[in-house]
């Protein structure tokens, strides 16, 4: 790839390219520094500002990092979190057999609205008490890997919210509720940018790729019973691929 002059493309756009480029080809090797500001200019006869600028974002892309005193360097690949047996329902809440691995769980009662209600097959919007959406992350080794949301009828789950609150144990919360309990799934895993929100529960660059694993539960009844959003840090985590209940 070269530098196109006559392009509509912004200059530090196609800097950016360039050396995600050279990194993929492994010109530039993880952990190896890159050629300095002014190397780069000198190069490629570009600005101190585009080369600094195409530089800034590449390092909130956690694809450079800064070291000070030495240079600009190509992020070393992390060790990832491994996580096994990837369906659907890996972090449903009504599909878990304790509350152990979720982390700093919050609750709170979200009213009925179209859009959820479509979700959810449900026609008669305002007419129900709406849903329990139940906030928490996945941690390890002290690590905050994902940040999930779960939406759960408060008409089928009445008693969940405060149940929740009060530190019950799951199996005892689920009791007598086997007809409510997830039997079908499905669901779907997608690329995109971070939200504010999601930068700062996982602690990342505002705009940094993050994967997003949508999940939907129906009961035996035929009726959704949750719908799960789990957004992982794409940097951290790899993903070995179960099979689910179909």
């Amino acid at each position: 790839m070269k530098i196109d002059r006559h392009s509509t493309q912004p200059l530090y756009a196609q800097l950016k390219e360039l050396i995600i480029d050279r990194i993929s080809q492994q010109d530039y090797e993880p952990g190896q520094r890159i050629p300095s500001e002014m190397e780069l200019c000198q190069e490629l006869s570009l600005s101190r500002p585009t080369v600094r600028q195409a530089v800034a974002e590449l390092v909130s892309e956690g694809i450079l990092v800064i070291v000070k005193g030495k240079g600009t360097y190509v992020a070393d690949d992390p060790e990832r979190i491994e996580i096994d047996n990837v369906t659907a329902q890996r972090f449903s809440l009504l599909s878990a057999k304790s509350l152990a691995e979720f982390s700093n769980p919050t609750v709170e009662t979200i009213p009925s609205e179209q859009t959820i209600d479509r979700l959810f097959a449900l026609t008669e919007t305002g007419h129900h008490p709406g849903y329990w959406g139940i906030t928490w992350q996945q941690e390890e080794s002290g690590a905050c890997y994902a940040t999930c949301q779960s939406l759960i009828p408060v008409t089928m789950f009445p008693d969940l919210g405060p149940d929740l609150r009060q530190g019950k144990r799951l199996i005892d919360i689920l009791a007598n509720k086997y007809a409510y309990l997830p039997q079908k799934t499905t669901g779907r895993i997608l690329v995109r940018q971070a939200r504010i929100d999601e930068s700062k529960a996982l602690d990342i660059s505002r705009n940094a790729p993050v994967l997003v694993l949508t999940g939907i539960m129906t009961a035996r009844s035929g009726h959704v019973c949750e719908i799960n959003t789990t957004v992982m840090r794409a940097d951290l985590v790899s993903l070995n691929i179960g099979s689910g209940r179909s």
